[in-house]
């Protein structure tokens, strides 16, 4: 007897390879990830057994292998790990055709930054034209003592979160080549990979 419900669903996770792979929040250009469809399901029970069926597509995400590795191990102290949609009640999500370069895109900020300070000194020297009272420049040590506050701490924090997100860069290109060293090994077997491994270094 066949079953259905609206809140019945499947869940598949599988591996895929493919060049030039990208992700949202991910640095990096991947040969591959992990993918994760949802689908509404029904359940038939026939032998006194139940056999459950996949139906309409929900949604598929792609991940890369180190935020698969983050999702399931992340616990309940996070609202989460970034995700590729792919699909999205059976319609294809238009994808992402660019990876961030992180090295880039603090350069730009920090310009911006530059360009946010000398604009705030311009405006403390076109106070000093002219006559300046005790109060007016009272009011220019605030300025200045407020500008060197942000320029510090503005600093050390923007150089803290540069050393923070090129340490997750690495961390994820280390588990990009584990998962292609996993890949290898599985579709080649040892034996061939070792042998792929002699060429690899007899050429070198």
């Amino acid at each position: 007897m066949k079953k259905e419900h609206e809140s019945y669903g499947m869940i598949s996770i599988s591996k895929f390879t493919g060049n030039n792979s990208q992700f949202f929040g991910s640095d990096l250009t991947h040969g591959g990830g992990v993918s994760i469809t949802i689908s509404k399901a029904d359940v038939d029970r026939k032998y006194h057994r139940e056999w459950f069926h996949s139906g309409e597509e929900l949604i598929r995400v792609r991940l890369s292998a180190s935020q698969y590795v983050d999702a399931i191990t992340s616990g309940m102290n996070t609202q989460g790990v970034p995700c590729t949609i792919e699909r999205y009640e059976n319609k294809r999500v238009e994808q992402i055709d660019h990876v961030i370069n992180k090295k880039e895109q603090f350069n730009n900020e920090m310009i911006d930054t530059q360009q946010e300070y000398i604009s705030k000194i311009d405006s403390i020297i076109q106070e000093l034209d002219g006559a300046i009272g005790k109060r007016k420049v009272s009011e220019i040590k605030n300025d200045l003592d407020t500008l060197k506050r942000h320029l510090l701490s503005n600093t050390n924090f923007v150089l803290k979160c540069f050393n923070e997100a090129m340490e997750d860069t690495v961390t994820e290109a280390k588990h990009s080549i584990s998962n292609y060293i996993d890949h290898k090994v599985h579709t080649m077997g040892i034996e061939g990979l070792k042998e792929q491994l002699k060429i690899s270094i007899e050429n070198k």
